[in-house]
């Protein structure tokens, strides 16, 4: 299995489950907890359709391919219409304060994720509750994590392939007499 379907492979496995916690977490802060089976399919689904393109770009950022791929991710910000666009900010720019683009960067993702979630409360005035919240900042700080793997510079590619399958540059190997 390539890299690459190691990566779309973990990614989807991982959205899934985020989905599948955030279902969970809508279930214990309603007051009416009727929900339907294509809600619950749907939200599974576009969460597991991001987190395949996190993977698909994390690993080809990885392996040094070019910034193209970093639209694999796109399918998948359906996941943000709707409620869901609360948590927008939290993966669109939180993955910035993970990174290593400078302080400014830095600061612009926790602004985000701080809104993000300062608005996700906000929005539940009537209903706030520990769980409530610690559900909120735990998924919120989640989809930044994941950001944070898009947002990562490419790693660059050695530029003999030989090199790549050596432990060390050819300089450096002595020859055995």
């Amino acid at each position: 299995m390539t890299r690459l379907a190691r990566g779309a492979a973990l990614g989807f496995a991982l959205g899934a489950a985020w989905g599948l916690l955030a279902r969970a977490w809508m279930r214990l802060i309603t007051t009416d907890p009727e929900f339907s089976w294509s809600g619950t399919l749907m939200i599974i689904g576009l969460s597991a359709l991001l987190g395949l393109g996190v993977g698909v770009v994390d690993a080809a950022r990885r392996t040094g391919r070019t910034s193209f791929w970093t639209l694999a991710v796109v399918p998948g910000l359906l996941l943000f219409m709707s409620p869901g666009m609360l948590l927008a900010p939290s993966f669109l720019l939180g993955g910035l304060a993970w990174g290593a683009r400078g302080r400014a960067a830095r600061v612009v993702g926790l602004l985000a994720v701080a809104g993000s979630v300062g608005v996700g409360i906000w929005a539940g005035l009537g209903d706030i509750t520990v769980t409530y919240v610690v559900g909120y900042v735990a998924l919120a700080l989640a989809l930044a994590r994941a950001s944070s793997l898009v947002w990562q510079r490419s790693k660059r590619p050695p530029a003999d392939p030989d090199v790549a399958a050596t432990e060390h540059p050819p300089e450096r190997v002595t020859p055995h007499v």
